[in-house]
């Protein structure tokens, strides 16, 4: 391809070029600030540190709570031959932790099987029944022997009871101790009662000082003289 310079004339200046465009610097934005923070982010920060506190404060009040459990479930592992009359001290030793001492104190026996039968879920209430009733009935017989096959049972429904039924929160237990029946009145011996004053023997009158005899009067004088002139 041949370029054809006959049209610009030899000698002869090129045409001026236009002048370049005048451009103004570039100007970069201004920073958007952070400040004031809009009134969304200060409620979700104090959501968060209300949500960090309870946390908190929850999982410390399970400790609390589960301190006593681990306390006895610690004790029956460490104890691998513990009676069944140890087992059953143990017992009511964990749940005077959560529930009232004094109604506590005066559960025995069946009265005391009853009420640790009753924290149960009742899918564990039978199994529970079953492996204690042995031990709750050997407790306070005279001759006590030693029953390996009694003391087992008894340490397995022990830790049975622990796992399942503890903890309980006191404010909210799940049941309330049952109280010491009393004998009823009607047992009570019945009063006898006093004989009536109708009853009493009636008191024999004084003789009246009318139906005394007249006393007999004594002769005067003149008649005895008058008796011996006779």
């Amino acid at each position: 391809m041949t370029i054809n310079n006959a049209s610009v004339p030899t000698g002869q200046p090129l045409p001026e070029q236009s002048s370049p465009l005048q451009l103004h610097d570039i100007h970069v934005p201004e920073l958007v600030s952070n400040l004031p923070i809009a009134p969304g982010w200060w409620l979700l920060l104090a959501l968060i540190i209300i949500a960090v506190l309870w946390s908190s404060k929850k999982r410390k009040q399970n400790r609390q709570l589960n301190a006593s459990k681990q306390q006895a479930l610690a004790v029956l592992a460490n104890n691998q031959t513990m009676s069944a009359k140890a087992c059953i001290n143990l017992l009511k030793w964990a749940a005077m932790q959560y529930f009232s001492r004094q109604q506590l104190a005066q559960l025995y026996g069946d009265n005391f099987q009853t009420f640790l039968i009753q924290q149960l879920p009742e899918k564990y209430q039978v199994k529970f029944t079953q492996l204690s009733t042995a031990a709750f009935q050997q407790q306070y017989q005279a001759e006590q022997g030693t029953n390996t096959d009694i003391n087992s049972d008894c340490q397995q429904a022990t830790k049975l009871w622990l796992t399942h039924a503890l903890p309980v929160n006191k404010t909210l237990s799940r049941a309330k101790v049952l109280p010491v029946e009393k004998p009823s009145t009607l047992n009570k011996l019945v009063p006898v009662e006093k004989p009536f004053a109708v009853n009493k023997p009636v008191p024999t009158e004084k003789i009246s000082t009318y139906n005394k005899p007249a006393p007999t009067e004594k002769p005067s004088a003149a008649n005895k003289q008058e008796e011996l002139s006779q």
